[in-house]
């Protein structure tokens, strides 16, 4: 796949994101995310916990990941064999991956993202039709 980071547009709300991407709330993110990512386990998990922190309009406001990890990230993820209270750990590697997958999602037209000094937000968008 080419890389389209040169393609990326910034709003007059500061949002960037790839050009012809359109703002989504996380019930129709979800879906449709997940059906761009099928193939990318990690990337999967993350559209699930994404979608489950967004607020209606599909927005994460001073995403914290020390806290989206244990919280919505590790909701998404439990399942019944798990011990009662387990939560994934915020680390060094898991920011790693939190990275690597937000430029993935980034370059695939699935987030937005903006700074905001010393924090950023995320905003769940959906590429343009092809």
């Amino acid at each position: 796949m080419d890389d389209v980071l040169d393609e990326i547009v910034t709003d007059d709300a500061r949002w960037s994101f790839i050009a012809g991407a359109r703002f989504v709330g996380p019930d129709e993110w979800r879906d449709e995310a997940e059906a761009i990512v099928h193939r990318s386990l990690h990337i999967s998990a993350l559209v699930e916990g994404l979608a489950d922190a967004a607020d209606p309009e599909g927005q994460l406001i001073n995403f914290r990941p020390d806290q989206f990890y244990p919280g919505a990230l590790s909701d998404s993820l439990r399942n019944e064999h798990d011990p009662k209270g387990w939560k994934m750990a915020y680390d060094r590697f898991v920011a790693m991956v939190l990275m690597d997958a937000a430029y993935e999602l980034t370059r695939r037209g699935l987030i937005a993202q903006r700074g905001n000094g010393g924090s950023f937000d995320y905003r769940l968008t959906l590429p343009a039709a092809e």
